[in-house]
């Protein structure tokens, strides 16, 4: 029989896991929206919906992926004062 403090034990670990795994999917998923948006910072605003509905159906993932990326990288404020450095 299974004690109530190891199951808390266990539970508790589960759960640390889990929340492990959430930080590191976030930290990898701003990434790739800094990346897709990277490769698609010289289209225009009004390319990247046909843009990103023929990417959607060339690669398998939803079209807004790619409109969000773009978006997150032409609005991240940590790219402006980049390029404001870098001047």
């Amino acid at each position: 029989m299974l004690r109530k403090k190891t199951i808390e034990e266990v539970a508790y670990l589960l759960e640390q896991a889990e929340e492990a795994v959430g930080r590191r999917a976030e930290k990898i998923m701003l990434e790739l929206y800094w990346k897709i948006g990277y490769c698609l910072r010289e289209y225009h605003e009004e390319e990247i919906i046909p843009l990103g509905e023929e990417l959607s159906i060339l690669l398998g993932v939803e079209a807004e992926l790619f409109d969000k990326a773009y978006r997150f990288y032409k609005g991240n404020p940590i790219k402006k004062k980049a390029l404001r450095v870098a001047a």
